[in-house]
């Protein structure tokens, strides 16, 4: 993607300082830039949050399922489910 900008010419001598003292020309410098500024937003975000969320159907479960017998219950009715899906 091509993308155009217009700086004033203190920022373009700032660009060409940077992309200078970085060894790069002014294209590579600006995609280093970007991408160091969105590993930034990226990194005050926890691994959930950068992955969109908890699902909802963790949820909407019930509230012990931190507990092993319930999971282990509720993953054996669910595959009971699925299994009884498959035979009809």
């Amino acid at each position: 993607m091509t993308l155009t900008v217009k700086l004033a010419e203190q920022e373009q001598t700032r660009l060409e300082a940077i992309a200078t003292a970085m060894q790069a020309n002014q294209s590579d410098a600006i995609r280093t830039l970007i991408n160091e500024k969105f590993e930034a937003l990226q990194a005050d975000k926890t691994l959930v949050e950068r992955r969109g969320g908890h699902p909802k159907y963790l949820l909407d479960g019930p509230a012990n399922l931190s507990e092993r017998e319930s999971r282990k219950s509720l993953v054996a009715e669910k595959l009971a489910s699925k299994a009884a899906r498959r035979n009809r």
